[in-house]
């Protein structure tokens, strides 16, 4: 898939309402949960006390985890992350459904990541190694999610979002 879906300012300005610790306290949870298993054996431990940031550029939404006692918390903000992925959020979700590989979204420019590349890399070969986490997954979110870039796709990546389109395309 050569291009992506960009939600439109309109859709993303209520995410801006909600504190970015709230986000990042949300998929916290989520991930602690994802890779409890990983996390329990220990592989997330060259993480501890290093802060991770998932920036989503449309959504002007940044997600800021750090590891801590073993588990993912959200971080403060004034706390600058070690590490910062960004890209859209049709990127993520298409990384989340597995319908497209982050290699090909980081050659393409659709993924990038700043700070200390090392240790993203690091991040990013573990996850690789992980085959499993996604059918771990409840069948009903695994589901809603593959519904969610089916759903965001028709509606943002074609004619259908003329309407809310704010020409950042």
């Amino acid at each position: 898939m050569g291009t992506t879906a960009r939600l439109p300012r309109l859709l993303a300005w209520p995410l801006g309402l909600v504190p970015g610790v709230v986000h990042s306290a949300a998929l916290a949870v989520a991930v602690n949960r994802a890779l409890a298993p990983a996390l329990a054996r220990g592989e997330f431990a060259f993480l501890e006390g290093r802060t991770v940031a998932l920036r989503i550029r449309d959504a002007a939404v940044t997600y800021r985890l750090r590891l801590e006692g073993g588990r993912f918390v959200a971080a403060a903000r004034p706390a600058a992350p070690d590490v910062t992925i960004s890209g859209d959020l049709h990127d993520f979700l298409l990384l989340a459904t597995r319908r497209e590989d982050h290699d090909s979204l980081f050659f393409q420019r659709r993924l990038r990541m700043e700070g200390d590349t090392a240790l993203g890399l690091e991040l990013k070969n573990l996850l690789d190694s992980m085959e499993s986490v996604l059918p771990a997954l409840p069948r009903p979110l695994e589901a809603a999610l593959q519904r969610a870039v089916d759903v965001y796709e028709r509606l943002f990546a074609g004619g259908g979002a003329v309407a809310l389109d704010d020409g950042r395309r």
